[in-house]
């Protein structure tokens, strides 16, 4: 009996080495392992020809109704385009300062609506807002105040001081 206990007990001994032996996996490890065989079957999905028949198929069946969604959104693009260039124009012939060209052109077109078209709105931004318009006017102001008199020549003493009498004298 003594050596039954003795293999029983060394079979034990055997389970329990091997049960810690064996790698324990993470999650993190589940996870990776997940993502890799998820990754190779999609590309072995999708570089089935039966998938691309599939997709082929679907783009030339389309519904009319796809069909025509898709031209009236490409068609209201373009037609916003074709109308902002419009009102571009039109801008830039009303004499307006180049550096204020686009600014102008999207403050008169949000104010057309139903009852505004855009010749209206400029016409009105323009009375309202002449800064916008016109010639670029450069101004040549002196920063720094004349000593002689606006003269080429210096003024002397004696000058300044008959200057000053005269004026006294006038008062």
């Amino acid at each position: 009996m003594e050596t039954e206990n003795k293999d029983t007990a060394q079979a034990v001994d055997e389970k329990v080495e091997q049960a810690t032996t064996q790698k324990t996996y993470t999650e993190e490890d589940i996870q990776h392992s997940f993502n890799a065989g998820v990754k190779k079957a999609n590309s072995d999905w999708q570089k089935d020809e039966k998938y691309k028949e599939f997709l082929n198929w679907k783009k030339t069946s389309q519904s009319d109704s796809e069909k025509m969604n898709e031209l009236q959104t490409s068609n209201n693009a373009l037609t916003q385009e074709n109308n902002y260039l419009k009102a571009s124009i039109k801008v830039a012939e009303s004499d307006v300062k180049k550096e204020f060209s686009k600014f102008v052109t999207s403050e008169v077109i949000g104010l057309v609506n139903d009852t505004i078209d855009f010749d209206t709105a400029l016409k009105n931004f323009k009375k309202e807002n002449p800064q916008y318009f016109g010639e670029t006017v450069v101004k040549k102001v002196q920063t720094s105040p004349t000593l002689n008199g606006g003269t080429t020549q210096p003024q002397t003493t004696n000058s300044i001081m008959n200057n000053f009498l005269r004026s006294a004298k006038n008062k």
